[in-house]
């Protein structure tokens, strides 16, 4: 191969490697690396670029210093593709990412990815809501059983949920006994359950607040307390942020707050919410942001104690810069 096609080789490389380092460098700069990747990866990604920089050099290099300098025995693997339609297969492999990264707009996860994956709710799964909605609508459409009688005689007043619930008084009962106001009591309270000292700071600093607010930098952590701790939590108030995802078998009072977690990258990706409960839940398009605050009630799935939002307002909103969630693992922010 004569020294002038050798060279056009070798401007097309330099080309494709510096496509690749501006496209990172882009990513980097415009904050849409985290589309891509969890923060505690993005020092990578720095290191990555400056590597791709130094290569990039080097090869522009090579376009006037030639492949002569060098010798290797690698048996032809670092000959250049000798045909016209080698060299656009194998260039073209790299050309299209670069034109795609540039072109294509980015697009964050949303609800037909959740609805592939399931979501994990307070406490469940999210395609146990199947069964428990379908014996909520029976419920209303069927006779009372004799043991459900006893309930409604005692709040004929009150209509009944969607979804089977906890009495009045039971609601109240594992909210009410003697509040704490101390955050030794509210230690004292939570350290009980034995999920050890992360979880109970947690516990503490959440319950301490009038109103919950789970925020971007709590919210793994914090609907996993509220997991571990359903009972203590029902009746508070809460306020919370996400997309609005909801399930063909949800009645037209429910959706799910929704939120991705990233552990390292988006294909990895898990799905964690909050059921939200409101006479007109159904006005609020699928995958739409909404920022919501409600009361927590207790409600029995499958045996299980979980928490479900009864909204009192639900306002739209943008989605953050950075629409993922991750797990912070740190001690509670001090209040």
């Amino acid at each position: 191969m004569d020294q002038n096609n050798l060279k056009r080789h070798h401007v097309i490389r330099s080309l494709i490697l510096a496509g690749i380092t501006v496209l990172l460098a882009y990513l980097i700069l415009s904050e849409r690396l985290s589309h891509y990747l969890a923060p505690r990866l993005h020092m990578f990604s720095y290191v990555t670029l400056v590597i791709l920089a130094l290569l990039t050099i080097v090869s522009i290099r090579q376009i006037f210093v030639g492949s002569s300098v060098y010798d290797c025995d690698c048996e032809e693997q670092h000959k250049v593709p000798r045909t016209s339609m080698g060299s656009l297969l194998v260039y073209g492999l790299f050309v299209l990412p670069i034109v795609m990264g540039f072109v294509m707009p980015d697009k964050i996860l949303g609800s037909d990815v959740a609805e592939k994956r399931g979501i994990t709710l307070l406490s469940n799964d999210v395609r146990k809501l199947a069964d428990v909605t379908a014996n909520a609508n029976a419920t209303e459409n069927a006779n009372v059983t004799e043991d459900t009688k006893q309930t409604a005689e005692a709040a004929k007043e009150e209509a009944r949920p969607n979804i089977e619930s906890n009495s009045e008084a039971t609601s109240q009962a594992a909210t009410s006994p003697a509040q704490a106001t101390t955050d030794e009591q509210l230690r004292q309270r939570f350290s009980n359950g034995g999920f050890g000292d992360f979880y109970t700071d947690i516990a503490v600093f959440l319950h301490k607040q009038p109103v919950i607010e789970l925020n971007d930098k709590v919210f793994l952590d914090g609907l996993t307390t509220m997991e571990l701790y359903a009972k203590e939590f029902a009746g508070k108030e809460l306020e919370t942020m996400g997309f609005v995802y909801r399930q063909p078998d949800f009645t037209k009072q429910q959706f799910v707050v929704a939120r991705f977690s990233v552990t390292c990258c988006t294909a990895d990706s898990s799905v964690y919410g909050v059921l939200v409960e409101k006479e007109d839940a159904n006005k609020w398009a699928k995958d739409s942001w909404v920022k919501v605050r409600g009361k927590l009630e207790l409600r029995q799935v499958d045996g299980y104690d979980m928490l479900v939002l009864k909204a009192s307002q639900v306002e739209a909103v943008s989605a953050p810069k950075d629409p993922y969630v991750y797990y912070s693992f740190e001690a509670a922010p001090d209040s």
